[in-house]
């Protein structure tokens, strides 16, 4: 049913865009779908009439304008219902038309009248509270014109019916006052509900933009974390390559290279201030604090068991050292998946974690078993809760790992749960990057 109603909405709204996109060629359309049982009607009854031929004229004009107005109603709403109450005052202020079965009738009375109706629920769906109650003040004044040319149906050649004279005009008075209020309210509410969806799809508008700018602030929080510890990854190496270069020169201070050794571990040293100092403008609170790595996992772990974590660590291959910036990706990614797990799969859970070390890269697998809040439906580490956050945790992730090489596959558990797999190769090369 959910699925019924999305695409009845759908629907909905692209009829609603559809109709807004064209407004002249719709109403073009119900203008001639009105004038088809109204205005010939009307037409048909102005030319049995053996009335003066410049009474009928007039007749003719004004029902064609009323019908003409409805092409341009939503366009220019207050344009088309002035020029379409102007039409309806002539036909009330036009003598009776005669029949030749020798009756009278008022022109106001043509069929085409009821085609204003539809001029003043526009007009008032289309308006200000002030022009609508003007448009009200109108159709009210038409309907006091209307009862004078048919107060006494005897000037016209008319008959009350069954009804008593006085019966007859009160229900007529009460019957064209209660639909032209009906008509003006109708018209009013279809205003407030526009406005209402109009303020809704604003909202949603606000939304989605704050949602997107919430992901692209995540994402370069993100992006500026990685490039701070980039930048601890390469001052180290600096650091090494200074010592290194340093004790080639003190081995042999009178030898060739000596000069060449000291070149180089002047420009390093240079680097590496340069480096620090990029580091203290990036890190807001200046710090320059080494960067955790594999080696500082058993703490890591330690922390989720206290959460009520269910832990279970396996390890196969033969383990080597990676490189810093490889150590300290492998690390972020257990951290991030691991913290996932404690955040949308719930204090009780049950997670395991895999470390296969393979002879061209090591592979990080997490996989968690739902329970706690959300039980086993699949909320972890990219599960179905968590919504921008999670997502961002994601493109971090990936962000990390493309930087050395690496990989990330994410995807749900058959039996419920979310599993993460994460490929950290040993040597800098590119990956394909993998669909979650």
């Amino acid at each position: 049913m959910a699925g019924v109603r999305e695409s009845l909405s759908q629907a909905e709204a692209a009829v609603d865009s559809f109709l807004g996109r064209h407004r002249l060629s719709v109403d073009a359309v119900l203008a001639v779908l009105l004038a088809v049982p109204l205005g010939l009607v009307s037409s048909g009854l102005l030319r049995a009439s053996d009335s003066p031929l410049s009474l009928r004229l007039l007749a003719g004009a004004a029902v064609l304008v009323v019908h003409a107005c409805v092409i341009p109603r939503r366009v220019r709403p207050l344009a088309a219902y002035g020029l379409a109450a102007a039409a309806m005052l002539l036909l009330g202020l036009l003598p009776p038309l005669h029949d030749p079965a020798g009756a009278y009738y008022p022109a106001v009375m043509l069929p085409s009248s009821l085609v204003f109706g539809l001029l003043l629920y526009t007009a008032s769906a289309r308006l200000g509270l002030r022009l609508g109650l003007a448009c009200l003040g109108v159709a009210l004044a038409g309907v006091v014109v209307v009862l004078a040319r048919v107060w006494a149906p005897a000037s016209w050649g008319g008959s009350s019916g069954g009804y008593g004279l006085a019966a007859w005009r009160t229900g007529l008075s009460a019957g064209l006052a209660a639909v032209t209020a009906c008509l003006w309210w109708l018209g009013r509410l279809s205003r407030v509900r526009a406005l209402y969806v109009a303020e809704l799809r604003a909202k949603a508008e606000r939304a989605e933009a704050d949602r997107a700018r919430e992901r692209a602030e995540a994402a370069r929080a993100e992006r500026d974390r990685i490039s701070r510890e980039m930048h601890d990854v390469v001052s180290h190496s600096l650091a090494v390559m200074v010592s290194q270069a340093e004790g080639g020169r003190l081995s042999d201070p009178g030898s060739p290279g000596a000069a060449v050794f000291a070149t180089i571990a002047g420009v390093g040293r240079d680097a590496l201030r340069d480096m620090r100092g990029l580091l203290g403008v990036l890190r807001a609170d200046g710090g320059t604090a080494p960067q955790p790595g594999l080696g500082d996992l058993p703490a890591l772990l330690d922390h989720v068991r206290t959460t009520g974590v269910r832990l279970s660590v396996a390890e196969s291959g033969e383990p080597r050292p990676l490189r810093p910036a490889a150590d300290l990706t492998a690390y972020r990614v257990v951290q991030e998946a691991l913290t996932n797990v404690i955040k949308h799969a719930g204090p009780e859970a049950t997670a395991e974690l895999a470390l296969a070390w393979s002879p061209g890269a090591l592979r990080i697998t997490v996989r968690n078993a739902g329970g706690g809040r959300d039980g086993g439906s699949g909320a972890g580490p990219g599960g179905g809760s968590g919504g921008g956050e999670l997502g961002a945790g994601l493109t971090g992730m990936r962000e990390r790992l493309r930087m050395v090489g690496g990989a990330l596959e994410t995807g749900a558990r058959p039996g419920g749960g979310f599993e993460l797999s994460a490929v950290v190769p040993y040597e800098p090369r590119s990956l394909p990057s993998s669909a979650s």
